[in-house]
């Protein structure tokens, strides 16, 4: 992690210094300690907001990182979390009220754009994120996503999707579907509102289960692969699709 701009003895970096050589000398060396404090300070101004520097009707959350990877039991106490800036009310949702939208038009939008400014900064919302910063119920939220990814053909980014946790059509899955049918990439990207290189990498991770399946079991895969196992049942399901669909055609041939 890179180091924060700091003078060592003075300031914050020195009180902590101070506490560690004091409190917790068996915290490696002198090196050892600076590098430690200077990733103290980092995650500290990382997290922590002025409350002046944000906008009227912001806020500060906490959402679970979007390249953490779930696991078995695994609380969001115990995941790497990204401190994200919420915009809880937006001009945009005045003007929309002022041309007539109704009132589960405008929280559909703003579902949608908190949803995104979360992921925008590495953050991902669960929908009870959603519901508790909007003062919502959560089933309300889950049909408005469900709505709205229904209305405009895309996958939202909350984590459902992004990590394959509950019942979410993955956007994973989606991206491999598209794959499958010879969509180019730049287009998946636009279809889905991804990146190109979010694209690549779960087109190459589906590609690496392609290259076990028949070699490995599901759960041997998922475990060397590091996926969770209800996403490789899924690559593997798309895997047989294509082959069930190859052989229909070479027998129609």
């Amino acid at each position: 992690m890179a180091s924060v701009a700091s003078s060592p003895g003075k300031g914050i970096h020195g009180m902590i210094k101070h506490l560690l050589e004091e409190q917790y000398s068996f915290v490696g060396g002198d090196r050892i300690q600076d590098i430690l404090v200077d990733d103290l300070i980092h995650f500290f101004r990382q997290c922590s907001r002025d409350p002046w520097h944000l906008e009227v009707s912001q806020t500060l959350w906490f959402a679970a990182h979007r390249d953490e990877k779930p696991g078995p039991g695994k609380t969001l106490a115990k995941m790497r979390v990204a401190p994200v800036i919420l915009s809880v009310v937006h001009e945009d949702d005045r003007q929309m009220r002022v041309n007539g939208y109704s009132p589960k038009e405008v929280r559909k939008y703003r579902v949608t754009r908190i949803l995104r400014e979360a992921y925008a900064q590495n953050g991902v919302l669960t929908q009870a994120d959603v519901a508790e910063v909007l003062g919502v119920s959560a089933e309300s939220i889950r049909r408005d996503i469900r709505e709205y990814q229904r209305e405009y053909g895309v996958i939202l980014p909350y984590r459902g999707t992004i990590h394959d946790i509950g019942p979410s059509v993955t956007h994973k899955k989606v991206i491999i579907t598209m794959f499958l049918r010879n969509i180019p990439t730049l287009d998946i990207a636009r279809m889905t509102q991804h990146t190109e290189e979010a694209c690549d990498r779960y087109i190459k991770s589906f590609k690496k289960v392609r290259r076990l399946y028949g070699k490995m079991k599901p759960p041997e895969i998922a475990h060397l692969l590091e996926m969770s196992e209800r996403l490789v049942m899924e690559y593997v399901a798309l895997i047989e699709e294509q082959e069930s669909i190859r052989k229909e055609g070479t027998h129609g041939s």
